[in-house]
């Protein structure tokens, strides 16, 4: 397959910093740099020594064992975490492809003109291959379809319990959310105690429900259990602490859940990446690393899960929320003329609520592909982003601002102006709080600056 210019250019765009993250690779931050276990599968590390600098858009292993793994885009990134090594020749398409299925990029193919639309939700739940050392035992996981996740995640939320020590945190004055709203968007515990989760587990299969699939089950087997016996085999979730956020797509269905962990990092997926599969009879690790370190040890094996994906929440006020059914388009409930675009969960409830407006949170500043399809779908008009102030202003930063956020903003913004939409940029005093949510739980708005005309003026809300 040829690649156009456009494909590879978007692609090439994409920071090393983004494909790490949407890889599961968990970067930490050290200084100016971000760390992250080595993404060659062949080699084991017992401690996160490969460094992503995302000033420069490097990143390099100083891992032991002269491993070599290093680049300066995420092109390469993706075929050392996939391939085990960086060949121009027999790597680039795949590696550009594998990129821009996980980072939502179209893929046109130059020689039939065809296109192949890689949104994040739910092409990247499947596009992450597992990482082995032979290239004839790849095998593409791919999440249940929205609905079938939709329906499971409404019963097990309903069956999950409140921790008093969440809700005073979203009754708070933090999020000030009102009982009616922690109800209404979903908001739960993530059971602690294993006796309160089994039984919650016990009773979707009770009332028939599979979790084959559906991001954040997982089927563990049992410490001296034998995998081919089915009955040594059990099911459980992915975390064990902090609560649920429920994500939300433009027909109103809960096709993935957030995780709030109440430590670090901050907010993680509800996702169940499985650790082994079959292959011609034997059982395979996913990722060489852990065959490595465990040996022929059975252990804390899983399976039956699949990767989350990172897809956007689409958020409408709470009183059209209580109308929302699932599976209605979000077009027939409220006018999608004007769209603010926010980071995370709770920023795009919180001014929603606020605000009265449809809101959309990404989960990530560069992941604003599918944002772009479906403010077009919508045919809306104007779109304002208010992205987080230390975009724009940052005294912990020399440029004075971050500027791999800033510069993700610029390529949203650009992109939505060639679609004909109009772009506002929502601004406020850094002093009142980083994020838009911080300054609506005060009553006040932002300033509103037209990228085109460059006026500025006072956000009013019908």
């Amino acid at each position: 397959m040829k690649l156009s210019e456009s494909t590879i250019d978007a692609v090439r765009r994409v920071s090393v910093l983004d494909i790490a993250t949407a890889l599961g690779d968990n970067p930490k931050r050290s200084g100016t740099s971000y760390q992250v276990y080595c993404p060659n599968p062949a080699h084991s590390e017992r401690t996160p020594d490969t460094y992503i600098k995302p000033s420069r858009n490097i990143w390099r292993c100083f891992g032991g064992g002269g491993c070599g793994a290093k680049g300066a885009d995420a092109i390469t990134y993706y075929a050392w975490h996939q391939f085990g090594g960086w060949d121009p020749k027999t790597h680039f398409v795949d590696a550009v492809v594998g990129v821009a299925n996980q980072m939502g990029i179209t893929v046109i193919n130059e020689e039939t003109g065809k296109t192949k639309s890689s949104s994040s939700f739910p092409a990247s739940s499947s596009s992450v291959k597992p990482r082995v050392q032979s290239p004839a035992a790849f095998e593409e996981i791919t999440a249940q379809d929205a609905d079938t996740c939709d329906r499971v995640y409404r019963k097990f939320l309903q069956l999950c319990p409140i921790y008093r020590e969440h809700a005073e945190e979203w009754l708070g004055p933090k999020r000030q959310y009102s009982k009616e709203q922690v109800l209404g968007i979903g908001l739960r515990s993530v059971p602690h105690n294993l006796e309160e989760l089994f039984k919650i587990i016990n009773k979707l299969h009770d009332d028939g429900e599979s979790l084959v699939r559906i991001p954040g089950f997982t089927q563990r087997l049992k410490k001296g259990g034998n995998p081919e016996n089915e009955k040594d085999w059990y099911w459980t979730i992915s975390v064990h602490k902090g609560y649920l956020i429920p994500v939300r797509d433009d027909l109103g269905r809960i096709v993935r859940l957030r995780v709030a962990t109440g430590g670090k990092p901050k907010y993680i997926w509800f996702s169940s990446q499985p650790t082994v599969y079959l292959n011609d009879g034997a059982w395979t690790f996913y990722d060489s690393k852990l065959q490595k370190d465990r040996g022929t040890s059975l252990h804390h094996m899983s399976k039956g899960g699949a990767p989350s994906g990172a897809p956007i929440n689409v958020v409408v006020p709470p009183a059209l929320l209580k109308l929302w059914e699932s599976g209605t388009d979000i077009t027939d409930l409220c006018k999608m003329d004007t769209i603010v675009v926010t980071e995370g969960e709770h920023k795009s409830n919180i001014s929603s609520e606020r605000l009265k407006m449809p809101v959309i949170g990404v989960p990530g500043v560069g992941n604003w592909k599918d944002v772009v399809a479906l403010v077009n779908s919508w045919q809306s008009k104007k779109l304002a982003i208010a992205y987080d102030m230390d975009a724009l202003k940052s005294e912990q930063k020399i440029e004075g601002k971050n500027q791999q956020v800033f510069d993700h903003l610029v390529d949203f913004a650009k992109e939505l102006l060639q679609h004909g939409i109009d772009v506002v940029l929502w601004t406020w005093n850094i002093q009142d709080g980083k994020g838009l949510d911080d300054i609506l739980l005060l009553g006040k708005l932002p300033i509103e600056i037209d990228l085109k005309t460059r006026e500025r003026r006072a956000v009013v809300v019908a």
